[in-house]
């Protein structure tokens, strides 16, 4: 038991000499992160209470938040996309229902299993974070791109620009499809 002190002893001793010089130079000044970090908490205090935050009653944020989700929560609602490519429209389509992110996923990309790769349950045993299989059983990443069904019923993925509406926008120049041939 002793010898259990006397480790634990020179264990504080350790640390204590260790990070006694993390706050003060040799001279006893006070280090350049510290005072700066002093003068950023300053100068936010007295930006704080020169400008408080105001106490909103409402928030236009929310709303139109809200409302995009009310508006798109519907399987047949129509919308049109543009696709543009160099600064011009590519394409045009009728969409039904919403424009979905192709990193949007049904499952998670992630999971947590043991060292000897079964399911990690409770939280008191040590867990890994491995990648996880997506339905199809592949892994991997898509392409920052979109997807979306036309109101024909074709499936059209898009990486690249757009822009959306849930009604007809006219344009100033007309759709342009450039077909490269070799």
């Amino acid at each position: 038991m002793k010898k259990y002190k006397v480790i634990a002893v020179l264990v504080l001793l350790f640390v204590s000499i260790t990070f006694s010089g993390c706050s003060q130079d040799l001279e006893g000044k006070t280090n350049s992160y510290e005072q700066d970090t002093k003068k950023v908490e300053e100068t936010q205090q007295r930006v704080q209470n020169a400008v408080p935050i105001p106490q909103i009653k409402t928030s236009a944020e929310r709303k139109n938040i809200s409302a995009r989700a009310v508006l798109f929560d519907d399987d047949s609602k129509i919308s049109y996309i543009y696709l543009v490519n160099y600064g011009k429209v590519m394409a045009f389509y009728t969409v039904k229902g919403k424009v979905s992110s192709l990193n949007s996923f049904l499952t998670p990309l992630d999971k947590l299993v043991r060292s000897d790769g079964s399911a990690c349950i409770s939280t008191r045993s040590t867990c890994f974070v491995v990648s996880s299989p997506d339905i199809d059983g592949a892994y991997g990443e898509n392409a920052d791109g979109i997807f979306f069904f036309t109101s024909e019923g074709a499936y059209v993925e898009w990486v690249g620009d757009y822009m959306m509406s849930d009604q007809p926008l006219k344009l100033s120049t007309p759709p342009e499809l450039i077909r490269v041939i070799e």
